[in-house]
């Protein structure tokens, strides 16, 4: 029996008992760092966003590194280079050789040995991989936003939901101190009734000198695989320029700004009005300008408000600062990455109730891996996810169609009120990749 197997049969009376919301640090039962007690970790995706979770997995001597790929050799190289060091010097050797690379992902997911996958891509590569990685048993963290369109979302819960599986996104805010005190005044009621829900998202995206190229194929680096990079998403010619980082700012890639920051500010903001559970009924306001260049063709600016079935708002703008803002009838509260501001002295100096909603305690990356030995719920898990970048995704459906306004109604997956909105949601995926159902 491999190790997965094994902790996902001891835990299931403790995952059944953390289902509960309340978001609770899980116990770790890992105790010794012996081989036979470690976990198998592979990664997928060594670009910018992988390094802060490669880096703890490293450091982390309960954990096992077995697998790295990535469909740039240059990536994967640097990787390697960085693991190999970091286990050499434990070992007190001059090198180590217990790694294996690759530039499919299926090499990851249909290994036997992995207990662990890391999906850190690009936003049009999170589906497959998770996907495939749950049907073998594997438990899956996946950066943020959870998927590039609605359909893709749909499809990656419903196999994580049967699975069983442990998962966490990268919304990492949830474990940090300012963001959680916020959630923790407004969930246990320090606000009074509450008013008003501002977030605040970046605006344009894109390098920061001008992009002069005409978006006419460049000479595909020789360490790039690219058409693997581009799996599923349209063939489009390669650019440096929308490639590496700048992917986010094609729709066929990722959705902006907005589906880049879902899944941070207004995952807070939907935890405090304890609406994670749920999409938004109704998206108003939507309005957007967009990139202009031949190259990339997401929003620039853009602003609406998300409807909540119990009658809850939330206003997003890329005019808002930075962060969170919520108004309530005995004062406010606002949280940026941090920093936190509250209405009055007397609101600051308020601790914290020892009883209540609380997020829990340590590191987003450590709560993880503690949840995969416990088979708890993790503090960022899935479902979550889902609702989150679902509402980023109806907005971006609202704003690419030019409707102000649409309707949701989550359980027959139909846009209301918009025709023609609904294309913006499906995965459309290019031969011989398709979405599994």
């Amino acid at each position: 029996m491999y190790r997965r197997s094994f902790l996902r049969t001891l835990g299931t009376a403790a995952f059944a008992a953390a289902s509960a919301p309340q978001f609770l640090r899980a116990a770790s039962v890992a105790g010794a760092t012996a081989p036979s007690n470690r976990l198998n970790v592979g990664f997928i995706g060594h670009g910018g966003i992988s390094w802060g979770h490669f880096r703890d997995v490293l450091a982390d001597p309960t954990l096992q590194l077995r697998r790295l790929c990535d469909v740039d050799k240059k990536h994967l190289q640097s990787a390697l280079e960085l693991a190999q060091k970091t286990y050499a010097e434990r070992a007190g050797t001059t090198s180590y050789d217990g790694f294996r690379t690759s530039g499919d992902f299926r090499d990851v997911v249909n290994d036997p040995e992995i207990d662990v996958v890391f999906v850190t891509t690009p936003d049009h590569w999170h589906a497959l991989p998770t996907i495939m990685a749950a049907r073998a048993g594997k438990d899956v963290f996946c950066e943020k936003p959870l998927s590039r369109t609605l359909e893709e979302g749909t499809a990656m819960l419903h196999a994580v939901q049967r699975a069983g599986i442990v998962t966490q996104v990268g919304n990492w805010q949830r474990s940090k101190p300012e963001f959680k005190r916020l959630v923790q005044l407004v969930r246990n009621g320090a606000l009074g009734k509450i008013e008003r829900v501002r977030v605040g998202l970046p605006a344009v995206g894109g390098p920061k000198d001008p992009v002069t190229v005409t978006g006419a194929a460049q000479p595909v680096p020789e360490e790039l695989d690219y058409e693997m990079w581009l799996g599923p998403a349209p063939a489009l010619p390669y650019v440096k320029e929308r490639v590496h980082f700048h992917w986010r700012w094609r729709y066929e890639f990722a959705g902006g700004q907005l589906t880049d920051w879902i899944n941070h500010h207004y995952d807070i903001a939907q935890v405090a009005l304890g609406v994670s559970e749920e999409d938004p009924v109704k998206i108003t306001d939507a309005r957007a300008e967009f990139h202009a260049n031949s190259i990339y063709n997401t929003a620039t600016h853009y602003s609406f408000t998300a409807h909540y079935a119990g009658g809850q708002k939330i206003e997003v703008s890329s005019e808002f600062p930075m962060g969170v803002r919520v108004d309530g009838s005995d004062g406010w509260v606002y949280a940026n990455r941090g920093s936190i501001e509250h209405s009055s002295p007397a609101l600051r100096a308020m601790p914290m109730p020892s009883q209540g909603f609380s997020l829990g305690e340590g590191g987003h990356d450590a709560n993880f891996f503690e949840c995969v030995r416990s088979r708890a719920v993790s503090r960022g898990q899935f479902l979550h996810a889902y609702h989150s970048a679902n509402a980023a995704h109806l907005a971006n459906a609202a704003l690419r169609s030019g409707y102000s306004e649409l309707g949701w109604d989550a359980k027959t997956q139909r846009v209301l009120g918009a025709p023609g909105a609904e294309r913006f949601l499906t995965a459309n995926y290019r031969a011989p990749w398709h979405l599994p159902v």
